[in-house]
């Protein structure tokens, strides 16, 4: 490595890098070394809150990168997410989706939201949606009672 002193011995190289400096500027157009994309960080939906199949919510984030993203559906443990589906593709600095939960998703406490591209994926805490099943328990731990059957009409 040059000190100052070298450099003053040497002025032909330094006036070479910097001529390079500028060659390699306005060709590529990057004049500093460019920070990593940020991963977007979610302020809907939060950790924890209920979200009910069937109806219609809206995804929030910050700090999203500007371009297309895969905005994903996700669950399982924290530190093991699984895509359960693709919500949709948004441009990443939109910071908004309007979402319908799909009706046949099952409940379950463990799902997120992902937003991005590896390495720069945002992810939402983990919350709960609640699912419409066929069948399932009442809240007193019951099954709902058969519908009765229609009527017979009597035969002249």
């Amino acid at each position: 490595m040059e000190t100052l002193a070298t450099a003053r011995r040497r002025p032909h190289l330094v006036l070479a890098a910097a001529v390079l400096a500028l060659a390699y500027s306005a060709i590529t157009g990057v004049t500093q070394p460019q920070p990593a994309a940020a991963a977007a960080k979610f302020t809907q939906p939060i950790s924890n809150v209920v979200w009910e199949a069937g109806k219609t919510y809206s995804i929030v984030w910050t700090d999203g990168t500007p371009g297309t993203q895969s905005l994903r559906l996700m669950k399982g443990q924290a530190t093991a997410l699984q895509q359960v589906a693709q919500i949709a593709t948004v441009d990443g600095a939109s910071g908004t989706y309007e979402w319908t939960v799909p009706a046949d998703l099952p409940t379950d406490n463990t799902y997120a939201i992902a937003l991005g591209t590896p390495p720069d994926v945002g992810y939402t805490g983990q919350f709960t949606i609640t699912g419409h099943e066929t069948g399932a328990l009442s809240s007193v731990g019951e099954r709902p009672p058969a519908p009765a059957p229609a009527p017979v009409p009597a035969t002249p």
